[in-house]
């Protein structure tokens, strides 16, 4: 089953490098590039996460995590930084404003991409199995 992901990012570069690593058919993603964007697709589009910026224009990714929580349980929320954050950073996101995860830039792609695969549940089987039945109809 595909998998739709709302990445609330500005960056052009930050959107080509996270695109490159979810870059498998199981995943559809939308990009928003700001709060009030995200909160608008989020009322017309079901997505099963949401990966935002800390900063946003604006506004602030944690504001937007907590809202998502809030209104949108099933969602998972993984949060990605710009800037180097200790460790409290990481903890206020994940045990006050509902992500599941907290990631700085840049990503380190081999574990983002496990940790994304982790928190929405997906194994490599079904995404071959994805694969090979996107191959077959095409």
């Amino acid at each position: 089953m595909k998998k739709n992901i709302l990445l609330v990012e500005y960056s052009t570069s930050a959107i080509e490098v996270i695109q490159q690593i979810l870059r498998d058919k199981i995943f559809d993603i939308t990009v928003a590039r700001s709060e009030e964007i995200a909160k608008d697709l989020l009322k017309n589009f079901r997505f099963d996460m949401v990966i935002s910026e800390t900063l946003l224009p604006k506004s602030h990714g944690f504001i937007l995590s907590k809202y998502i929580s809030e209104n949108y349980p099933t969602t998972k929320i993984i949060i990605i930084s710009d800037k180097l954050k200790q460790a409290d950073y990481k903890k206020e996101a994940l045990s006050q404003h509902g992500a599941h995860d907290f990631f700085e830039k840049p990503l380190p792609a081999r574990q983002f991409r496990k940790r994304v695969l982790e928190i929405l549940g997906v194994d490599e089987e079904e995404m071959v199995e994805m694969a090979f039945s996107s191959d077959v109809t095409t």
